[in-house]
């Protein structure tokens, strides 16, 4: 028994009891957020936060658990992403493998999982009101899942086939040769997909007892933080929290951490040299550092990357750029571990700077150390706090799958009041913390990674085939870096010119939608104050019409090199501005070229001239148009190493809008020259059609006063032309055809487009409803059942104002042949499962449809952007998802099945064969395709017979 002489003593002994007790800690919220907010903590350990917006009208949830492949006992790499993966196969409550995700998809809502070196994360969104069933169903996953057998030996074939599918993927392949220089002791060095091998049942141990005995470790209640959003009253939420997720066992797991360094003794310095199968060239500088955890307050590293990853004069990339050897620079913490981190510096380099690796690598130390002597500065840390503080006091809420992801993952590392502010925190400037970091930036401490082709490699790595070399760097070449010499260009960067200073809101007059309020002959200007989100920002887009924008594949990639010319002339400016929460986008299209600047409304006008000006007299320089040339030529190349379902939707565009091929591009591109750029972006601009939207946080007098500059600037008095709708192909009725192409992969693809009879809502409102209507059930039967492949999915698919749908399945095994069998009798079981609906059903689905259509705009640019395409379906009304929403609610069972019927009679199919059938068996599928595609293009489009 404790016996207090003092009266100080109880009172201390007092607060130290309350402090044990249970508090609700108050979470920092910016002041425009209108959400609120609770952090709980259940009996069994799982801690949680509740969000309440009650204009929200889809509600979500993400659960992390805080394991992922690094707890993967290392004889069954895999194992917790194939745990991942069965979680979703049924339950003791819900024993139907389908169930979840059917429930999910018929209202309005999409579910995903991921799994990551240390956690683990499991994310759906819904209807609000089917928030209560939904979070029924996946506390199941947590509570008792079923592992049944039947299902743990199939998912083991979809884990193989997502394993296959990136067999030729570039960043896959490089990521796993990397893990080749690691210390194989520490778990991040190890394979974390799994294959059938590795998930494979032995002699000694059942796949299935081990997938068990790890959910019981890891899976436990204190290992487990969980967010969730939705319109009921907090009370509510934490209700519905606390009745299904105090069921989930506290287990009193402790999480696993990888004790072993990084890299062992002696490793470092070192080059690794990775064959990739694309044509690329990049140089990555990277360096093992001190734990950063634990200073999220000062952001070491987060300053050091704005600083090495800057853009605007004075920078490295600056220089490196000028001297032409590189093309893109980023810099960030590679790696995030507990006790450890890493830091990378990555180049996209020239040909030419291929070539000059040892004096690109010394510019880089070079800068290093212009940021020790004068980098390391408390009025640049001020400045990224400013900025910070800026975004964060005018921080949209974002969609709420995104935000209970973020939310879930936030509470395993920041304090809780901190859950919202943390990315925008900065704590006290610590000048002697960066300059550690910085120490550490050091040549005998870097792994020097080249990946590129005809690089010399001397062993394969084992699971993806991928050449690669380890070598150490010779001292000689380290001497050059110790002590590089420092060019006068390059300097730490200056105070932004474009950060906001009048962060006043504007008196905005009611309104509900934009309206015309200036125009000129082939030019119109709509406007749309900002009455809602009520944030000093603005979006002011604009599109330049022009009839010589995509005529030919010549045109459309004359276009493209005209706007990435300007777009990289401004580069420096645009980063200054990016920085300063400003972005600008400029980019070609079917009808022409469109520039969107979105962001804080003050400098919006300084950056709209800079661009409009660089457009009308762009620096068209020799070097920079040979960089760019060869590097779309380089995009066009790789294009052929995309995953096979990726090109056959490429192949699928390329019909249904007649753009050219990739090889027609190709063909097209070696012949254009700096001259014929020279002559052609004057035809882009005039005559042109000019097409503006300001919404936002502009008044109508700023808002006319920038179109009249980009008039003025842009666009001559006198136009003789009007604009097209680009037209879409009209697949013939009854007449299935055929599109076979060849890839170097491995996987089969089969892609079956779908084409709606017109362009009318009406019949996009009808293939929408059936596309609610089948994509759970495609992805049951084709994936989970019949496990044919990872990737498998069935998609509306409106191609402009076109409906149609999208039948797609990659498969390691299964041919196309067999593929385009399975869709006609999923097909055809649609049919008669449509003659048998209940109203009920069908209701069901009407309701999940219109919850997509009439899902609330969560920021300004979403709303915008919805606007946008309204201007570009020339619907003046703005209300297309009005009328979708009235199509959608009267249509019946027996119009669902007449659409069907002729989405069924326009076909077309786009296949490869990868390993799955024989040579000459693709021979013959090639040779036997429908030629009455090109003809259908010549008629329809104007297309030249090939």
């Amino acid at each position: 028994m404790l016996h207090l002489r003092h009266p100080l003593a109880f009172v201390l002994l007092l607060l130290l009891s309350c402090l044990a007790l249970p508090l609700r800690a108050e979470i920092i919220t910016s002041p425009l957020d209108t959400r609120e907010y609770r952090y709980l903590q259940l009996d069994n350990g799982l801690r949680a936060v509740v969000v309440s917006d009650a204009r929200a009208d889809k509600a979500a949830v993400s659960l992390n658990v805080a394991v992922g492949s690094n707890a993967n006992p290392a004889e069954r790499p895999g194992l917790a992403h194939f745990l991942e993966h069965m979680l979703f196969l049924g339950t003791e409550k819900y024993p139907e493998a389908g169930d979840y995700q059917q429930f999910i998809s018929s209202h309005g809502g999409s579910h995903n999982a991921f799994t990551a070196y240390e956690n683990t994360n499991y994310f759906f969104d819904v209807d609000a009101g089917a928030l209560p069933e939904a979070v029924d169903r996946f506390a199941q996953f947590f509570v008792a899942p079923l592992f049944s057998a039947e299902y743990v030996d199939r998912e083991r074939h979809a884990v193989h086939s997502e394993y296959q599918a990136k067999l030729r993927d570039d960043g896959r392949r490089s990521f796993e040769a990397r893990k080749q220089v690691f210390n194989p002791e520490h778990h991040y060095s190890r394979f974390a997909v799994g294959s059938l091998e590795t998930l494979s049942n032995s002699d000694d141990s059942k796949i299935r007892d081990e997938l068990i005995r790890f959910y019981q470790r890891y899976y436990s209640a204190n290992l487990m933080t969980l967010s969730v959003i939705g319109p009921q009253p907090l009370d509510q939420l934490e209700t519905l929290v606390r009745k299904h997720f105090t069921a989930v066992e506290n287990r009193k797991a402790t999480a696993y951490v990888d004790q072993a360094p990084l890299f062992t003794d002696n490793s470092l310095p070192a080059q690794l040299n990775i064959e990739t199968l694309r044509e690329t060239r990049l140089l990555s500088l990277s360096f093992p550092l001190p734990p950063i955890r634990e200073h999220w307050q000062q952001k070491p590293l987060y300053y050091l990357s704005s600083l090495i990853g800057y853009e605007g004069s004075g920078s490295l990339l600056s220089l490196l750029k000028e001297k032409g050897w590189v093309r893109s620079l980023a810099a960030s913490p590679a790696m995030d571990l507990p006790g450890q981190a890493m830091f990378s510096i990555q180049m996209e380099l020239t040909e030419a700077g291929w070539q000059q690796i040892d004096s690109i690598t010394a510019d880089t130390f070079a800068f290093i150390e212009t940021l020790r002597r004068q980098g390391v500065n408390a009025e640049l840390f001020a400045e990224e706090r400013q900025l910070a503080e800026v975004q964060f006091r005018f921080r949209m809420s974002g969609n709420p799958v995104h935000d209970v992801m973020r939310l879930s993952q936030a509470l395993q590392h920041y304090p809780t009041p901190y859950l919202l502010k943390a990315d925008y925190h900065f704590g006290t400037f610590d000048g002697a913390l960066i300059h550690a970091y910085l120490d550490a930036m050091r040549p005998d401490n870097l792994l020097l990674t080249l990946e590129g082709q005809a690089l010399p490699t001397d062993r394969m790595e084992p699971r993806y085939q991928t050449p690669y070399a380890v070598q150490p760097i010779a001292a000689e070449r380290l001497t050059q870096w110790q002590a590089p010499i420092i060019d006068a260009r390059l300097h730490v960067r200056k105070r932004n010119p474009f950060i906001a200073e009048n962060l006043n809101l504007i008196t905005a007059a009611e309104q509900t939608r934009p309206q015309a309020i200036w125009s000129k002959p082939g030019a119109v200007l709509w406007y749309l104050p900002d009455n809602e989100f009520k944030r000093p920002k603005a979006d002011f887009y604009l599109t330049l019409l022009s009839p010589v924008a995509n005529q030919s594949p010549r045109q459309s990639l004359l276009a493209g090199l005209y706007t990435r010319m300007v777009q990289d002339q401004l580069n420096e400016e645009l980063y200054d501005a990016a920085l300063a929460g400003l972005s600008a986008s400029l980019y070609p299209h079917l009808q022409g070229i469109s520039l969107k600047l979105s962001g804080f409304s003050d400098k919006q006008p300084l950056l709209l001239d800079t661009l409009i000006t660089a457009m009308r007299t762009p620096e068209l320089k020799p070097e920079r148009f040979a960089r760019i040339k060869t590097q779309l030529r380089e995009e066009l190349e790789n294009s052929f190493q995309d995953k096979p379902y990726n090109q056959a939707f490429n192949h699928l565009y390329t019909h249904l809008l007649g753009s050219g091929s990739t090889e027609q591009k190709l063909a097209a591109l070696e012949t254009i020259t700096l001259a014929d750029l020279k002559a052609f972006y004057p035809q882009l601009l005039e005559p042109a059609g000019l097409r503006l939207l300001a919404h936002g946080n502009l008044s109508a007098d700023t808002a006319v006063a920038m179109s009249q500059q980009v008039r003025t600037t842009l666009q001559p008095q006198t136009l003789g032309w009007v604009a097209e709708l680009p037209h879409v192909l009209s697949l013939p009725e009854n007449e299935p055809l055929i599109d076979t192409f060849a890839t170097e992969h491995g996987d089969a693809s089969t892609l079956l487009y779908l084409q709606g009879p017109d362009e009318s809502l009406r019949a996009r409102a009808a293939v929408a409803l059936l596309s609610e209507m089948i994509s759970a059930p495609f992805y049951s039967r084709l994936r989970t059942e019949k496990q044919y492949g990872y990737i498998v999915f069935a998609n509306f698919m409106p191609i402009r104002e076109r409906a149609g749908l999208a039948l797609v399945v990659q498969s390691p095994n299964t041919d196309p042949f067999v593929l385009a069998t399975e869709y006609t009798a999923f097909l055809e079981d649609l049919s008669v499962r449509l003659d048998n609906m209940s109203t009920e059903e069908l209701t069901r689905y009407q309701q999940s449809l219109l919850s997509r259509i009439n899902q609330r705009d969560t920021d300004l640019s979403s709303r915008t952007s919805r606007y946008w395409h309204e201007l570009d379906r020339e619907n003046l009304a703005f209300d297309t998802r009005q009328q979708l929403s009235e199509h959608t609610r009267d249509l019946s069972r027996e119009e669902l099945s007449r659409m069907l019927d002729s989405l069924m009679a326009r076909q077309l199919l786009i296949r490869n064969f990868g390993t799955t059938v024989t040579d000459e068996v693709k021979q013959q599928a090639l040779a036997d395709d429908d030629a009455r595609l090109n003809t259908l293009k010549h008629e329809q489009l104007g297309i030249p017979l090939s």
